[in-house]
């Protein structure tokens, strides 16, 4: 298996796996492997084990299969109501699909591609959340003037957005890239989770659940239930915190009842507020310490930063399976942005741009100064962070990108098996790699021509050949993000080329604005889908390694399951992006209204300088970030993210190390534990965290339900 090579992921092995690996001895689900996950030498023999064992043990059943496409696509539109309310796209249909194959004993590996092809269903939808309900705020539908452009002569707003295009645009280039952003994963599959495996925060739950299935399977009945009662119990308890902390109610349930003014009908109507907003939250918004599932510094006291905690037990759990350490990491970043970047644009006034009134004015001018300097200063600082950061690690990866190009030349010109992806007499290992060309090339006209079909054949094709490149390149610094961190920065990187797009289409091809902000959306959105793809399949291409799973399969149940996910994503997409404009549906969509004020400012030619020089100073950032650490994308995605959002992750992270070190060391040399009552110990503590991630993220979804269907 030849040197074993030191990288910012590979953990130690432990002496019995490196025996058992040299003898030859290891075997799916066994303790060695939960031992010497993320070691490197792990994966190696997995992977040339999988080879050789993996065309009897991968099954692939299109029943199943297809039970996961259904799931998922019901999920897509409720996972975008949930993205659009906490900023994050959390689902659960892997969870569903798989408490489904559980009871009906399918085997490890059925589970496995049917899960891949249920969230590749899902998280199609990502970018119809982040970015294209902007389209909509931007638009002459949104009715509070916050994202006018400026004002005519006759005193009426002026909108950047009057006319929406087909949606069939976004639908068919969406579906093409997905494609196209899963068939890249190809070249990064063996780099990122063989080489060099990140370390995919989170991916215990899914083994854990892969290993229920076995011990249902394999008659091991005994510690399956047991397994299954821890995660039920911990489920159920996050679920229940959820509706506490996320379901309204009649805001008269505890104490006196709360109003609002309701415009529509013209009185005052009874406000609904989940059960722990009436018990702790105040009714001047302003001074509570509580709001919203966020324990909080009152925000009439943010001036310098905002201090806050977010009961977020996803975040908790997977903070959790990333330890102290990547917590840390990310958490840094955070904290730069709330404690040293945001009390800087304090404190030296930087100018806020608002393009209805004719000069900036200073930050402090704003009723709660930290909360503007994030969104107007340091988030713009936190995307080029992302940028430098993930960068600079391409860069450092060069030499390995180019034994992968080698063979992908060697693909290209019909030597296939040189690559490693067929394997003679028995079939394809892997997707083969000469797909990913003609894909490409596929991709670049096709989603052209779809676009040309209503804008100039010029910007079209110019916009299919940006969305191919950076699909592949900023598609990478996402995989290597949501790899060390568990979490897709598809909001940063799509800023980056919402900005590249504005920037040729506006001030290369001087194009009409509102055609330069419709088509930038778009492909902005069409990105964002693609990438989701690449982020999405790590976690089955991981799972798969280790149980022994084909890569072939697991790549054609994703892309099964993108089309009628992306369908139900349009639909969703145009519901919720008219009820944020129209104020019908009240949600916060952080993403949705991030991109729309960029594209407010950068329509502004002051404001656009000053967006650049930000993003400058983040890129340098990042890149030292990178150099030092080695995760500076992920040190740049943690910049990006609320204080709220972060804090739970360190504190799940915190926790894990402290039991580790304070209780299961001290328990283990009280009754002098084996190696792998030690494990056994450690994967209790991962069921709880998994019933804590999939706990909240069905619970939300229900309430979604409820709330898109009955409010």
């Amino acid at each position: 298996m030849g040197e074993v090579r030191k990288s910012s992921y590979r953990m130690p092995p432990t002496p019995k796996g490196i025996k058992g690996i040299e003898e030859g001895t290891v075997d799916y689900f066994q303790m060695d492997i939960w031992d010497n996950l993320n070691t490197g030498l792990l994966e190696e023999y997995l992977d040339e084990k999988n080879r050789r064992e993996s065309f009897e043990r991968s099954k692939f059943d299109w029943f199943k299969v297809g039970i996961g496409i259904v799931i998922g696509t019901a999920f897509a539109l409720i996972t975008q109501y949930v993205g659009l309310k906490v900023g994050i796209a959390i689902s659960g249909s892997w969870y569903v699909v798989y408490l489904i194959g559980i009871a009906g004993k399918w085997r490890p590996s059925e589970l496995n591609i049917a899960t891949g092809a249920s969230t590749g269903a899902t998280y199609i939808s990502t970018g119809f959340i982040f970015t294209f309900p902007a389209m909509y705020l931007l638009s002459n539908e949104e009715v509070t003037g916050d994202y006018a452009i400026g004002v005519d002569s006759s005193g009426e707003l002026i909108y950047l957005i009057n006319d929406f295009p087909p949606m069939f645009v976004a639908l068919v280039a969406t579906i093409i890239a997905g494609f196209l952003g899963v068939l890249y994963f190809i070249i990064f599959r063996r780099i990122w989770l063989v080489d060099d495996p990140l370390h995919v925060p989170g991916i215990e739950a899914h083994l854990q659940l892969l290993e229920m299935s076995n011990n249902i399977t394999t008659g091991a009945a005994e510690k399956a239930h047991h397994a299954i009662k821890l995660i039920l119990a911990s489920s159920v308890v996050t679920g229940i915190l959820t509706v506490l902390k996320d379901l309204p109610f009649d805001s008269g349930l505890i104490g006196d009842k709360r109003w609002d003014w309701n415009p529509d009908k013209g009185r005052m109507v009874i406000r609904e507020e989940p059960i722990l907003d009436q018990i702790f939250g105040k009714e001047n918004e302003m001074g509570e310490w509580y709001n919203e599932a966020v324990i909080q510094q009152p925000l009439d006291s943010a001036k310098f930063t905002w201090m806050n905690f977010g009961i977020i037990p996803i975040e908790v759990g997977i903070g959790w399976f990333m330890k102290f350490r990547v917590a840390l990491l990310i958490s840094l970043g955070t904290l730069i942005t709330w404690f040293l970047i945001i009390p800087m644009a304090v404190y030296f006034d930087v100018p806020i741009y608002d393009p209805r009134l004719a000069d900036p004015y200073p930050i402090t001018d704003n009723v709660i100064p930290a909360v503007i300097g994030y969104k107007r200063v340091a988030r713009f600082i936190a995307i080029g962070a992302i940028l430098g950061g993930g960068i600079t690690a391409l860069i450092k990866n060069a030499p390995i990108f180019k034994t992968i190009f080698g063979d992908l030349n060697k693909a290209i010109k019909g030597k296939e098996s040189e690559a490693g992806s067929y394997i003679e007499g028995k079939g394809w290992y892997e997707w083969p790699l000469s797909h990913i060309f003609f894909m490409a090339i596929f991709a670049f006209f096709s989603i052209g021509f779809v676009f040309s079909v209503e804008y100039d054949i010029v910007p079209s094709f110019i916009l299919a050949g940006v969305l191919a490149l950076t699909t592949f390149f900023l598609g990478a610094i996402a995989v290597k993000v949501m790899g060390e961190t568990g979490t897709e920065p598809v909001s940063g990187t799509s800023f980056i080329v919402l900005l590249l797009l504005i920037i040729l289409f506006k001030y290369i091809l001087n194009m009409p604005n509102e055609e330069t902000a419709i088509m930038s959306i778009i492909g902005t959105t069409v990105f964002a889908g693609a990438i989701s793809m690449s982020g999405d399949i790590i976690y089955d291409f991981k799972a798969g390694l280790y149980i022994g799973n084909r890569p072939y399969h697991l790549m054609k149940g994703e892309m099964t399951g993108i089309i009628p996910g992306a369908i139900v994503s349009v639909i969703g997409a145009i519901i919720f992006g008219k009820g944020l404009a129209d104020g019908s549906l009240k949600l916060p969509a952080p993403q949705a209204h991030a991109f729309a004020t960029v594209l407010q400012l950068l329509f502004s030619e002051e404001a656009f300088g000053f967006v650049i020089s930000l993003l400058l100073i983040g890129i340098i950032i990042g890149i030292w970030a990178e150099l030092a650490t080695g995760m500076g994308t992920a040190f740049g995605l943690g910049m990006y993210f609320p204080l709220f959002v972060t804090t739970p992750i360190l504190l799940g992270g915190f926790l894990r190390d402290a039991w580790e070190m304070f209780i299961l060391e001290r328990d283990a040399k009280k009754y002098e534990y084996t190696d792998q009552q030690k494990t056994m110990r450690r994967l209790d503590t991962y069921m709880v965290a998994t019933g804590l991630i999939v706990g909240e993220a069905i619970a939300g979804t229900i309430i979604a339900l409820y709330l898109v269907v009955f409010k």
